[in-house]
């Protein structure tokens, strides 16, 4: 499966300030309780399943924290018989007051998690949980063209199709020794004016780091997330960098600007 990561640490307090909704049963059977969230003091929500012994009976509006968390894939009610998952925010909610914080650093979490086409910011995310950035050798690059409300490919004036983005396919170097791992596949996503600069003179082989990831949380049976970048850079120019820290600065998230 391409993309295939199982779960990524997301950065609670950088989704916004959160105050308790109520209680609410998610899941195939409707047997797994989570905390309804408010955002930021919007009409706007967040599920997360909460630590053992969380306490459920707690006052609307009490303000919370949320640390150690994680997006993971978690069971669709509606079409699970398609295969298809939805994202899962679970972690530790600790009253606003509390002093314990996260276990990683801040600066561990590099990328942002993003929904919609519209790459809309929820919050930041740790890179490293779905794969070394450092370890990524380029084997391919195509393009994905956009489509019309009939599902035909869109043209332009000219009758040129209309191209959206460029995949750049890696392997994973210290995976691809591994026959019986077919999850080695790393997928990301080039806005195209920056992909067709960067084509110039790649070949098979290159070895190439990403800057400024974003992932969004597909779930069905082909994958499990679609990366973007604002860029790649080869190795060789990062060479002197932390591995875990070799991403451009994430852009704001949409929590960060309802300040």
């Amino acid at each position: 499966m391409v993309n295939k990561f199982g779960s990524l640490s997301l950065l609670g307090k950088s989704i916004g300030k959160l105050t308790f909704a109520g209680r609410n049963l998610v899941g195939a059977n409707a047997d797994v309780a989570v905390a309804m969230l408010n955002v930021n003091n919007t009409l706007n929500t967040e599920n997360v399943t909460p630590q053992a012994g969380f306490d459920f009976s707690m006052a609307f509006g009490t303000a919370l924290k949320l640390i150690d968390a994680k997006i993971i894939a978690g069971t669709a009610r509606s079409n699970q018989r398609s295969g298809a998952r939805v994202a899962t925010k679970t972690g530790t909610l600790l009253p606003i007051s509390d002093t314990t914080t996260d276990t990683l650093p801040d600066e561990e979490y590099d990328a942002v998690f993003v929904s919609g086409k519209d790459k809309t910011p929820h919050g930041r995310v740790r890179s490293a949980d779905a794969f070394d950035s450092h370890d990524l050798v380029l084997f391919r690059v195509t393009p994905n063209y956009k489509t019309d409300n009939r599902g035909e490919v869109a043209r332009d004036d000219y009758d040129e199709p209309i191209i959206s983005n460029y995949q750049f396919n890696f392997i994973q170097q210290s995976k691809s020794g591994d026959v019986r791992n077919n999850d080695n596949i790393v997928r990301i996503l080039v806005d195209p004016a920056e992909s067709e600069r960067l084509q110039a003179g790649l070949k098979p082989g290159d070895k190439l780091v990403p800057q400024g990831l974003k992932f969004a949380f597909v779930g069905n049976n082909a994958t499990d997330w679609t990366v973007y970048a604002d860029t790649l850079v080869a190795l060789d120019e990062k060479a002197s960098e932390k591995p875990a820290s070799n991403q451009s600065k994430p852009a704001t998230n949409q929590a960060e600007k309802n300040k």
